[in-house]
Formats: structure tokens, sequence, C-alpha cells
């Protein structure tokens, strides 16, 4: 039933659960199963993405509420109580306050994934997306799902059923649940894969088209400056719990303190005044840019993120990063940066490739005394991935 109110706001009166249940057992919170119903009013703004969550609790993941705001979507939390005529009922009707032109997507977790996969088999009005998080089955139909439909599934390892759905994935070694920091059977590397794919779903659905190049471009311009005044704006490019981790050396931090400290005490203006970076390639996702560069320096001064503890050698230094940038909500929240430390070691000196310690053992004796050096390159592999013709492959192939 839809009512206009003072003011000609259209707003859809729907029946919910009395009260919100947080409690847990064993770390796992407990199914909603509260009978009463009261009535709610469920009004959209017509100015953002409006976005209906879903599951089989009366409270649900906090966190995953809070990234979905972050990435600009409207949101509204529906609990399945176990009632499927009137959950089906209600998801019949969440089109009801909209205007023509105006859309909505569905994430739906467990039980209640199931329940709107059933109910989107035929069209529902100005649906635009739906992700489906470890439905306990797939709908017992040979019909296929809407084509307009943006429509992703994501299984768990432990759910052997298949589904004909091109846009289904299923996470090795989880159980369901995986997707929710609540639950002990949340995997977070998983998670972080799933949200990706949810992501690109939605924004394919709703039309949404983020400049994540440009968050790069400004957080990149900050963080490369070499000067400790433009930490504060750099700032305002990551997050709240942004991380950083350079990998090889472990350094950087998680939250603005830590982000806040390392890049004015350890990072900015600590780098040589020589040292450049240029961009060799970039791949863009829906909420991850991955950048491949040459950086090159002088080793002139100590520089803690790279060579933390080894003072200046004078030597020249060209390595390639690979940085793994994560975006929500238009702002860095996670930057993971890779590089060929040994590569590093051996141009400054820390490292002799001719040099196989004595202490090698190979499993069958006497073949540790083959080895005649170590197999890594210095500044010539960084070459080499910036012009594949600087150098030859195979070298440390005997074979070859």
């Amino acid at each position: 039933m839809v009512k206009v109110e003072v003011g000609g706001k259209p707003v859809f009166e729907i029946p919910c659960i009395e009260g919100v249940n947080k409690t847990m057992k064993n770390g796992t919170r407990i199914r909603s199963t509260t009978t009463k119903s009261s009535s709610s009013k469920f009004s959209w703004s017509t100015s953002v993405s409006r976005l209906v969550v879903t599951s089989d609790t009366d409270d649900f993941d906090e966190d995953i509420l809070a990234h979905f705001r972050e990435e600009g979507f409207q949101i509204w939390y529906l609990p399945y109580d176990g009632d499927k005529a009137g959950y089906r009922k209600q998801l019949e009707h969440l089109s009801d306050p909209l205007e023509l032109g105006e859309q909505y997507g569905i994430v739906a977790y467990g039980d209640a994934a199931a329940q709107v996969l059933e109910s989107c088999m035929r069209p529902m009005p100005k649906l635009c997306a739906v992700v489906a998080y470890y439905p306990p089955h797939m709908p017992k139909t040979s019909a296929n799902f809407p084509s307009s439909l943006n429509l992703t599934i994501h299984l768990a390892a432990n759910q052997k059923f298949g589904t004909r759905h091109e846009k289904s994935y299923r996470y090795p070694g989880t159980k369901d649940g995986f997707a929710e920091s609540d639950l002990e059977e949340y995997s977070k590397p998983d998670a972080r894969v799933a949200w990706s794919r949810t992501i690109a779903t939605l924004r394919t659905g709703f039309g949404m088209e983020p400049d994540l190049e440009g968050v790069v471009d400004w957080h990149n311009r900050l963080k490369w400056s070499g000067k400790e005044d433009d930490v504060e704006d750099l700032m305002k490019s990551v997050g709240k719990g942004a991380v950083l981790n350079h990998a090889p050396t472990m350094t950087g931090g998680i939250g603005k303190k830590d982000l806040k400290r390392f890049y004015s005490e350890f990072f900015a203006e600590r780098n040589p005044p020589d040292l450049k970076t240029k961009l060799l390639s970039r791949t863009v996702g829906s909420d991850t840019v991955v950048d491949e560069m040459l950086v090159g320096f002088t080793h002139s001064v100590e520089m803690p993120w790279i060579l933390p503890g080894i003072p200046p050698t004078g030597k020249r230094v060209e390595v390639v990063l690979v940085t793994v940038i994560g975006i929500r909500g238009g702002k860095v929240c996670a930057e993971n940066v890779h590089w060929d430390q040994a590569s590093v070691l051996v141009q400054v000196g820390l490292l002799d490739p001719k040099h196989v310690p004595s202490s090698f053992k190979a499993t069958e004796e006497g073949k540790e005394k083959q080895v005649e050096r170590l197999p890594v390159f210095g500044l010539e592999a960084a070459r080499k991935v910036a012009d594949e013709s600087k150098g030859k492959s195979n070298e440390l192939i005997s074979e070859w």
C-alpha cells in the first residue's frame, strides 16, 4: 500500500519485526524468531542509489552496512523471519514508492538470498541488480533469470549445488557466512574478493561510474611529492581505518593515526631528492586500481620504507613497484605495495648473487655444489620490465 504524506512524498507501509535482536551465541548471530509485527514507514530518497540489504537476522553486520553507505547507497535493511509468503509480499512491493525512472537493488544473505532468487525469476519492476550470498538452494526451474537483471551469486565451498548463471562464484575453503565479519565463518580474503564483485554488479545495474583513477592520481601525487606539508592533504585521500603495507619490509600502518605518523616521520622528506616514479601499466577494477611503476633513486639517505636501518650507500637503485590500491567511498581504504627486495639488496651491495651460503643443503646430497649463483638480478630486472628488449630472457636456465 502506498500513501502520500503532506508534501507529496511517497511512503510505503510494510510490516517489520518489532525490536532488534543483537544477542550472539558462540560467535554466531541468532536467527530472528520474533513473530510479532508492527507497521514501519519505508520511504526512499530520490537523490541516491537505493539498496535493500536482507538476511535472516533482526540485526546485521554493521561494517557491511557502513561500507555500502560509504559507496553512496541509501540502505534499508529487511529481515527475513521464515514467513515465506509475507516476505515474498514485501519483496513484490519494494518498488511501489519509486517514481518513473527510479531503480533499486537487493543484496541478500543466506535463507533470504534463496527467497530473493525465487522472486526475481520473474521481472520485478525497477529492480536493476541482485547479489545473493550463499543461498541454501537455487530456484527449482528450467527458466532463466531476466536478461535485464544484473545478477551475481556467491557460493561457499560447502555448497555443492551448481548454478547456470554465468556470474556465480564459489570460494574454496569457505563456509556459508564467510562474507560477514561478525560470524565465526568469516574469511577476510574471500569476503574482500566477493565485495569487489558485488560492487561491480551494483555499479553496472545503477550505471554508476566513479572516477577511481582520479582518486589514485590525487593520492599518489601527494604521497610522492616529498613534502611533509602535503601529509595533511594526503590524509584527506585515505578513509577511516585505511591500511598501508609495504609487503617486503612490512612497513606502513593501520588507521589514520598510524599512517599520518608514518608518512610524516618515515616517508615524506625521507626519500632521495632524485627519486622518480614512472607508471608502466594500470589496471582498474570495480574498487581496486593496480599500478605497476618503475621507481629509480640514488640511495643517498636512509629510506625507512624500503631499506629500514640501512645507512646510505650512494648506490643507484631501480625497482618495479606494484601497488594494489583499494578504494571505498572515494577514498583509499587499503594499499599493498610489492617489489623485488632481493634485487634492491643486490643493488645496494647487501646481497652478492655469486655468494652461495655454505649452510645451503639440497635434498640430494652433493647437488648443492652445482649452485654457482643465486637466482636474482639487480637493476637490469627492473629495466627489462619497463622495456622487454632490455636484457635477455632465461640466462639463469642452464638448459636454455
